[in-house]
């Protein structure tokens, strides 16, 4: 049994390795944390950095456990199709600006959203829904909107 698992391992290993040789790409590995990706948005001629959560994992997990965003960064949620997506500030301890966002327009604002309370039950959270589907939502330090002056109907330019 143990010789069948030293080659079972090998194997794999040989696999990997030759898609990685073969492709040019490391295939990913659904079990294996994934590694963040990172773009820049720009709206209102002001660009932030972004890291983009584009993948339901990445989605779910969002900014929660992190303790603070930097201005100038944000969290760039991308959805496969057109819905209105709810949040709520599960393991969030600081506010946050939420920019929906439909065709690389604005779609709709939410300034200064506030982070949980702490020892909020998930029953108890507030869930925030945009007034129509949007495909993005950026989340950004609260005030971004404030500073940046955005408002619904701007252009979004995403580079990756």
């Amino acid at each position: 049994m143990k010789k069948f698992l030293i080659q079972f391992i090998l194997l794999m290993i040989v696999i990997f390795l030759a898609l990685a040789i073969f492709t040019g790409k490391i295939p990913s590995i659904p079990f294996l944390p994934q590694q963040a990706k990172f773009g820049v948005i720009t709206i209102n001629e002001a660009k932030l950095k972004v890291e983009i959560a584009d993948t339901q994992p990445k989605r779910s997990k969002g900014l929660g456990g992190r303790t603070s965003l930097a201005e100038g960064e944000g969290m760039l949620f991308i959805f496969p199709k057109e819905d209105k997506y709810p949040f709520w500030m599960k393991g969030i301890s600081f506010p946050l600006d939420f920019i929906w966002i439909k065709d690389l327009k604005v779609a709709d604002l939410l300034e200064n959203v506030p982070p949980a309370q702490a020892g909020q039950k998930d029953a108890e959270l507030t869930i925030y829904v945009p007034k129509e589907p949007i495909d993005k939502i950026l989340e950004a330090p609260a005030g971004t909107v404030a500073r940046l002056k955005v408002k619904v109907g701007d252009s979004v330019k995403i580079s990756q």
